[in-house]
């Protein structure tokens, strides 16, 4: 399939327009989220839910959950998600709420569901639209037509060229409902993770240290993490919440082109180089290169590398060279901070080292989290 076709045929897989044309429904929340059946059951009367889906229902759970409407008492029956075997002649309809924690959940819900077969969902937060929308880019695919094209015939998989197509499609229409949800949380391709053992540069680390832990958890005793985060008063909450796993290792500083210290504009979870450094709550800060921190630190080898630098992943990039070329990582790398990213760092990687498999997945339901993972083949 071409890209083009592949664009075209794209489908919108989590909608927000729910038909009201009579129809059987399984409904699917958390528990906290079903104060919100109600109010769909009254906007939408001529759907009948069969059955409702919780993922988080306790063990000594009711065979039935009852709700009272304008149209009276109404039973629908109840289980966990491994219900949905049960659910497969009825439309599926998330419940969830309308900000991003509602994403987050919503996201979590449809990697389960992926990972079950099912792929194509409503969402419902109530009167309000609730996440997944931008400005849309009508005009990217034929502005970038030749480079999203050269990439596209370099990803190593249909699944990745699906997700790379769904994107320029999402970009074009400014709904994130088009990208398919890979069935593995981020930065953990079945191919391209952190493992038992493996020296890994963790660039972009924030102060909440989710991932982190994770990360630490996976490459165990044996191996190492140097993460890196530029904001000092971040970098001082998440050193202490890390201080449990003697193998991270953090650094108070960004990855960069360069060494040398930089502005940053100071946020609370995008933090992110600025030009001007009078710029209202900037910052200065130190930055490093991927290649001169392994020089100085004499590290033999390197395993993985993962950027979510917020836009700077080009020029951390840039700053690897040495260490790319020399020791062929593991790359976990972030495309969805600027849109021509989708571009130059699939370009760069292949060009700097043709023996990368190329693979891009996405995991949220907005329009983050769509990343490159690069699979160095030896031999």
């Amino acid at each position: 399939m071409t890209l083009k076709t592949h664009i075209h045929s794209a489908p919108l897989l989590r909608s927000w327009d729910i038909s009201d044309s009579p129809g059987h429904v399984c409904c699917i929340a958390m528990r906290e989220d079903l104060i919100l059946l109600p109010s769909f059951l009254e906007e939408h009367p001529r759907s009948k839910v069969r059955l409702l889906l919780m993922p988080d229902l306790p063990a000594n759970n009711p065979e039935y959950i009852r709700f009272s409407t304008s149209g009276g008492m109404v039973a629908i029956p109840v289980c966990g998600l491994q219900g949905v075997e049960r659910a497969a002649n009825l439309e599926k309809v998330i419940l969830c709420q309308p900000g991003p924690s509602g994403a987050v959940v919503t996201a979590m819900l449809c990697r389960c569901l992926t990972a079950c077969g099912v792929r194509g969902v409503y969402l419902y937060a109530g009167r309000k639209r609730g996440f997944g929308a931008r400005k849309a880019l009508p005009d990217f695919y034929g502005q970038n037509e030749a480079g999203l094209q050269k990439v596209y015939g370099l990803l190593a998989d249909e699944a990745s060229r699906e997700v790379y197509a769904a994107r320029i499609k999402a970009l074009t229409m400014g709904e994130a409902g088009y990208l398919p949800l890979s069935a593995h949380q981020e930065y953990y391709h079945p191919l391209v993770r952190p493992q038992y053992g493996d020296i890994m540069l963790d660039g972009g680390v924030s102060d909440m240290v989710g991932a982190q832990m994770q990360f630490a958890q996976s490459v165990g005793e044996t191996g190492s993490i140097f993460g890196f985060e530029p904001i000092p008063a971040m970098a001082a909450i998440a050193r202490k919440k890390l201080a449990a796993f003697p193998q991270y290792h953090l650094q108070t500083a960004g990855l960069g082109e360069s060494t040398g210290q930089v502005c940053f504009k100071n946020l609370r979870d995008s933090s992110h180089m600025v030009l001007n450094p009078d710029a209202g709550d900037s910052i200065l800060c130190q930055m490093t290169s991927v290649d001169d921190f392994v020089r100085e630190h004499r590290l033999g080898r390197i395993n993985c590398i993962k950027l979510d630098v917020e836009g700077a992943e080009m020029l951390a990039l840039a700053g690897s060279r040495q260490t790319i070329v020399k020791h062929h990582p593991k790359l976990i790398i972030c495309l969805y901070h600027k849109p021509s990213d989708m571009i130059d760092i699939p370009l760069f990687i292949h060009e700097l080292v043709k023996n990368y498999a190329l693979y891009v997945a996405h995991s949220s339901c907005v329009f983050t989290d769509t990343i490159l993972y690069a699979y160095p083949i030896h031999g």
